[in-house]
């Protein structure tokens, strides 16, 4: 009876073992692959400042060739539309500058939230970029490449980041995709704004982009 319990608890142990790895190989894929990103894709950041901490939440109605997007946080709400030109080309990134209470905001040679691929690929290639950050110039540099976890779909993932730091001391961590270099971590002394969560496989998540807006996308 001892022996038939030890081979039965040995057999329990080694299938746990084995639902263990099988489930940490699904949650944690080597690749970092992410679904495409397109309407009603949901991104959801945490933000704190010491004592501060909210949820910034984008809901994104257009992903390519241009990009159309609402926002809210926990007081206020907004859209931004940024064009494919700026999407590829843009040297100037904004932190909060395009986020403004009730409005539609237009960047203009600018992007928020993602890298421009123009400097996405001068920092692959030399490792460093001359960029504008909220209107002021400065040199941001790739300090390497790493991972960082994200919930994507509800299950944990490692995704592939690049870390870089400006001339101001801010650390920030794109997803490590040319199409898609988004931004996955930004600190800067008290302040850390942390990608939580990315949802892509649920429907009729926008809010405010909707009926025409949704209709006669902007161009």
């Amino acid at each position: 009876m001892l022996l038939l319990c030890a081979r039965s608890g040995v057999s329990v142990l080694i299938i746990g073992f084995f639902l263990i790895a099988q489930v940490g190989w699904f949650a944690f894929p080597a690749d970092g692959r992410l679904p495409n990103f397109g309407r009603d894709t949901v991104l959801v950041w945490k933000i704190q400042n010491l004592d501060y901490s909210s949820n910034f939440v984008v809901r994104i109605a257009e992903f390519w060739p241009d990009r159309f997007l609402e926002w809210e946080d926990d007081k206020t709400q907004g859209t931004l539309f940024m064009s494919g030109q700026d999407i590829q080309r843009a040297r100037c990134y904004m932190s909060t500058q395009l986020f403004e209470a009730g409005l539609d905001k237009r960047g203009k040679n600018a992007t928020a939230l993602w890298l421009s691929r123009r400097i996405f690929d001068e920092l692959k290639k030399s490792q460093k970029a001359k960029i504008y950050i909220d209107g002021v110039q400065s040199t941001v540099r790739l300090q390497g490449e790493d991972s960082l976890m994200v919930e994507v779909n509800r299950t944990p993932m490692a995704l592939p980041v690049i870390r870089v730091v400006d001339d101001r001391g801010s650390e920030r961590w794109f997803l490590d995709q040319a199409e898609n270099p988004l931004l996955v971590k930004h600190v800067l002394r008290n302040f850390s704004q942390t990608l939580v969560s990315i949802t892509t496989d649920r429907s009729n998540t926008l809010r405010w982009i909707k009926g025409r807006k949704l209709a006669d996308l902007p161009k």
